[in-house]
C-alpha cells in the first residue's frame, strides 16, 4: 500500500523517522505524497503545549478527511489520554515502531519476517540524522520529553559506526548526531561520547559531523576529552549546549543539575579552544518560579556571553510534570519577557554577524533554499545563504557579502571540490 509519513519535532524525531521509513519499505509499502497515500503514520512531538494542539490539529484533519491513520512517537508515549478517543489505526512509541508494519490497514501479518527497523536515508539527502541513544540521564521538572523517553539507552559504538559507514558511501555530507542529551551518550554501555566521536572521525571520506543538544550538567564531566575530540577537521566546532535560565534559583527549581557560572565556565572552554566556533543555547522564559530579578539575571547572563545562536521559548505547563504542579505565571508576563529577550538576541546576533562581512570561507551546500538560492554551513556550522542554485554536497569558497539578523549572505568564488 502507500503510506505518507509526517513528522514534527526534533532531530531525533528525524531519526526516527528514518527507522519508520526502513519498517515501511522493508514491508514491501511505498512512501508517497498525502495526496497519493492509503494511510498516514505521523511521528509526533509533544515538547510544548503549542506543539502538541499543533499535532493533534493536523491528526484531527486526516480522519476528518477519511485517511487512515497511524500515530507515533512522544504523545503516544507520554499522553495517550489524549488519543483514547480518536479513530486511529493504532498508536506506536519510540520505542516500538517495529509494530507499525502489524497496524497498516492491509498488512494482515504479511511479509513479518522482512520486518526491519534498519533506518533509511531518502536518495539524494546530504544530511542524515543518526540517533545515538534514546533516554537521558536527568529529571528536569518541566520535562515531558523525559516521559516520552524515559531512561538513557545508548545504541552500541560499533552499530552507529556501520551506519555512518554505509551514509558516507552514498554521499551524505552532514551527519547529525542526536539523542536527548549527546553528552551522557554511553554512560551506561562503558562507551563515551568523546569515544563515539573518535572512532567515527575515523571513517574514510569527506564529511562532517554535527553533534547534537548536550545538558551542561552532563557537557561538564566530560569536557576535557569532548574538546579533544572536536579538534578533527571531520566535527563541526558548533556546540547546542541550553542553559534554560541565568538565575541559580531558577535553575535549582528546573532541576537542571549546573549553575550559571559551571554554564559560563563550559562556553569559555569551548571558544577559548575554538575563537571561531557556534555556541547555540536555550532559554525557557516565565517558568513558574521566576521572578522579575530572576529573570534580569538571565538578561544579564544572555548579554554576557553573547550567543550567536539562541532558541526562546516560553514556558509551557507540561501534564505528568513535577512544574505542572505549580501556579503557571500571566501570560503577559511570558510575552514581555520573551520580547525583551528576543530583541537583544536580535541585536546581539546581528552585530556578531556584521563582523563576518567581507571575509572568505569554505562551504559544503546541504539545503535547497527557495527563489533559486541555496543553503550552505561552513566548518563552523554557521548558516550562510547563496544566491544560487547549486548542487547538493558541492563545496564552494565564498566571500561573505552581507548578513541578516540570523544568516550570513555569500557570494561563490569558485568550487573547491
Amino acid at each position: 500500500m502507500k503510506v505518507h509519513l509526517k513528522t514534527f519535532g526534533c532531530t531525533a524525531n528525524h531519526a526516527d523517522s528514518r527507522r519508520i521509513l526502513g519498517v515501511v519499505g522493508g514491508l514491501g509499502h511505498t512512501i508517497c505524497s498525502e495526496a497519493e497515500a492509503d494511510a498516514v503514520i505521523v511521528n509526533t512531538c509533544t515538547v510544548t503545549g503549542r506543539t502538541e494542539q499543533k499535532v493533534l490539529g493536523e491528526i484531527h484533519r486526516l480522519i476528518g478527511i477519511g485517511m487512515d491513520v497511524i500515530v507515533a512517537g512522544c504523545i503516544p508515549a507520554a499522553q495517550p489520554e489524549e488519543l483514547a478517543d480518536l479513530d486511529l489505526c493504532g498508536t506506536v512509541t519510540p520505542r516500538s515502531f517495529d509494530r507499525i508494519g502489524h497496524l497498516l490497514p492491509d498488512h494482515a501479518g504479511r511479509g513479518r519476517e522482512r520486518c526491519s527497523t534498519d533506518p533509511v536515508v531518502p536518495v539524494g539527502a546530504v544530511v542524515a540524522p543518526v540517533e545515538i541513544a534514546t533516554g537521558c540521564v536527568g529529571n528536569c521538572s518541566y520535562c515531558i520529553v523525559k516521559k516520552a523517553r524515559g531512561e538513557l539507552v545508548s545504541r552500541p559504538t560499533e552499530e552507529i559506526f556501520e551506519e555512518v559507514c554505509e551514509l558516507v558511501k552514498r554521499g551524505v555530507w552532514e551527519i547529525q548526531l542526536t539523542s536527548q542529551d549527546t553528552a551522557c551518550y554511553g554512560w551506561d554501555i562503558g562507551s563515551s561520547l568523546p569515544g563515539l566521536l573518535s572512532e567515527l572521525s575515523g571513517i574514510a571520506g569527506d564529511f562532517r559531523i554535527r553533534v547534537g543538544m548536550m545538558n551542561p550538567a552532563t557537557a561538564r564531566k566530560i569536557l576535557d576529552e569532548l574538546i579533544e575530540a572536536y579538534r578533527c577537521d571531520k566535527v563541526y566546532k558548533f556546540l547546542h549546549l541550553p542553559i534554560q535560565s541565568g538565575s541559580d534559583q531558577v535553575l535549582i527549581d528546573m532541576k537542571r543539575g549546573h549553575s550559571a557560572e559551571e554554564y559560563r565556565m563550559i562556553s569559555d572552554k569551548f571558544t577559548d579552544n575554538f575563537p571561531l566556533g557556534v555556541v547555540s543555547t536555550d532559554f525557557i522564559v516565565g517558568y513558574p518560579t521566576e521572578t522579575d530579578t530572576d529573570f534580569l539575571r538571565t538578561l544579564e547572563l544572555f548579554r554576557e556571553l553573547q550567543p550567536f545562536k539562541v532558541n526562546i521559548t516560553r514556558y509551557s505547563k507540561r501534564p505528568h510534570t513535577e512544574a505542572s504542579s505549580l501556579r503557571d505565571l500571566p501570560e503577559w508576563v511570558k510575552k514581555e519577557r520573551s520580547r525583551r529577550l528576543t530583541e537583544e538576541h536580535r541585536r546581539i546576533a546581528r552585530e556578531i554577524l556584521h563582523r563576518y562581512i567581507g571575509g572568505v570561507c569554505e562551504v559544503a551546500v546541504t539545503t535547497t533554499g527557495r527563489d533559486h538560492t541555496s543553503i550552505a554551513r561552513d566548518d563552523n556550522y554557521r548558516y550562510i545563504v547563496i544566491k544560487e542554485k547549486l548542487a547538493l554536497g558541492s563545496r564552494h569558497k565564498v566571500k561573505i557579502r552581507d548578513a541578516k539578523s540570523t544568516y550570513l549572505i555569500g557570494e561563490r568564488v569558485s568550487r573547491t571540490v
